[in-house]
């Protein structure tokens, strides 16, 4: 019951506390719900990046491109060996007209490049769904066809690429986050330091009367988890808005890739993980804040 009773109190002074700081707790709320905004924008990138690198390395399409002048027949044949090729799950055939269509859907500025250019520069286009055990495989049946083949594309370039670029962004991200969290856990400290201070009186008073430190600290301390737990909420709020925003207004028209296409907001799992993650920036910081407190 006592520690009930304790807990009821240190809640209920922690609140006092959170409100009655007013212009100084605003600004804690603001510092800790931008950068928890951004640690959300970085992370919903960062996943839905690596889960697009991993879909294309476990489910390769492959893009066989054929000379100009190609027969019907030697289409026909080509397509009716692949097919039969091991690991092979699919075989779509793209003839140069539909392909140009493709090309100004997903890029409307290019419309009416052909007419300038006097010819059609999209090939016939074969794309291939294999497993990725067969690549290998693909590619050297094809060199038989080399005769009608002009050029074969698999993902893993694209994907060399994009895991350099994920490298990058993942370092990044993380020293900003590090900074991010810093910054916050600084502002928190400042704040209940002042809280502190304004209370000086009172927390005289509680020694005066036999309070033992922990009672006087904790309240502070909770002061801390309600900033967090604002900041968190807030900037939560604003980093899926922001993506949401971005991703509606700008990126799903360019319908490029399946990274577009399979977009998704972070799991509410993983939200109240970084909720949580703003809590523990009000712990560390409130608690730096009331080892200051001593005896006077």
């Amino acid at each position: 019951m006592r520690l009930l009773s304790d807990l009821k109190f240190y809640v209920s002074e922690g609140w006092l506390n959170f409100k009655r700081s007013g212009g100084t707790t605003a600004v804690s709320v603001f510092i800790i719900s931008i950068s928890i905004a951004i640690i959300t924008i970085f992370l919903t990138f960062f996943i839905n990046i690596d889960r697009y690198l991993a879909h294309l390395k476990t489910h390769p399409v492959v893009s066989i491109y054929l000379k100009d002048n190609v027969s019907k027949s030697d289409i026909a044949l080509l397509k009716n060996r692949l097919s039969l090729l091991n690991g092979v799950e699919d075989v779509m055939f793209i003839p140069k007209e539909r392909g140009l269509k493709i090309l100004y859907n997903r890029f409307p500025y290019l419309k009416g490049s052909d007419r300038e250019l006097d010819f059609n520069p999209v090939p016939d286009t074969f794309l291939v769904k294999t497993d990725s055990k067969h690549i290998d495989t693909l590619k050297t049946f094809l060199q038989k066809y080399s005769d009608i083949v002009e050029e074969v594309y698999t993902p893993y370039f694209l994907l060399s690429k994009f895991k350099k670029v994920s490298s990058f962004f993942s370092v990044f991200a993380s020293v900003l986050t590090l900074i991010l969290i810093i910054s916050s856990v600084i502002t928190i400290y400042n704040v209940i330091r002042i809280t502190v201070v304004s209370r000086k009186e009172d927390i005289a008073i509680m020694q005066l009367v036999g309070a033992n430190m922990r009672y006087i600290r904790m309240p502070f301390v909770f002061e801390g988890i309600f900033q967090g737990i604002a900041g968190g909420i807030i900037g939560l709020l604003i980093g899926n808005l922001s993506v949401y925003n971005l991703y509606h207004s700008y990126l799903s028209g360019l319908n490029v890739s399946l990274f577009l296409k399979g977009f998704t907001l972070l799991s509410y799992g993983l939200q109240v993980k970084i909720v949580f993650l703003s809590v523990i920036f009000g712990v560390i910081g409130a608690l730096m804040a009331a080892m200051q407190i001593e005896y006077t």
